[in-house]
């Protein structure tokens, strides 16, 4: 049972962070307007982000070095639920709120937010840039909220069919 717990990593200092704002983020989801996602669009949208985001995420932090959550041991409990919940939620409110007129508008804002909530993670202590630097994530944010979740909208609104290329 010690195993099990010390695996979780609850010491972890600023844990309460990613976890509340997880929880605030799939609540945001559950009771807000659904102006241009269906919940069909939501699921499609929450595999697709969490799955990018796990494979991203072990990646830059295991194989490179990049960065670490929580103390050194590995994946803790807050690790496990924000990479889940965190970048799929904001993918999915994104694309809610995005239309042709406020595109620019919310690639700044999200792009903001998201290095908000980074910056943040880092000065609870929680998240540990390594070999990462925070313009890094700029460019990231940029290319995922510009072109890689629009790009992801118009696949599931219109079906592989319309993307014989892909």
């Amino acid at each position: 049972m010690s195993l099990i717990l010390g695996r979780l990593d609850l010491e972890a200092r600023g844990m309460w962070y990613p976890i509340s704002f997880s929880a605030f983020v799939v609540l945001f989801i559950l009771f807000m307007k659904k102006r241009h996602v269906t919940w069909r669009q939501i699921y499609a949208t929450f595999g697709v982000i969490c799955s990018l985001s796990w494979i991203m995420d072990i990646t830059s932090a295991i194989y490179f070095d990049a960065f670490r959550y929580g103390t050194d041991h590995g994946i803790g409990i807050a690790d496990l639920i924000s990479i889940t919940f965190i970048p799929s939620g904001l993918a999915i409110i994104y694309l809610n709120y995005r239309t042709q007129s406020n595109k620019w508008l919310l690639l700044i804002l999200f792009t903001l937010l998201s290095l908000g909530i980074e910056f943040i993670t880092i000065q609870v202590n929680y998240f540990h840039l390594i070999h990462w630097k925070l313009y890094y994530s700029v460019i990231m944010y940029l290319i995922v909220y510009g072109c890689l979740l629009p790009l992801h909208k118009r696949v599931i609104e219109n079906g592989f069919s319309s993307y014989p290329h892909l």
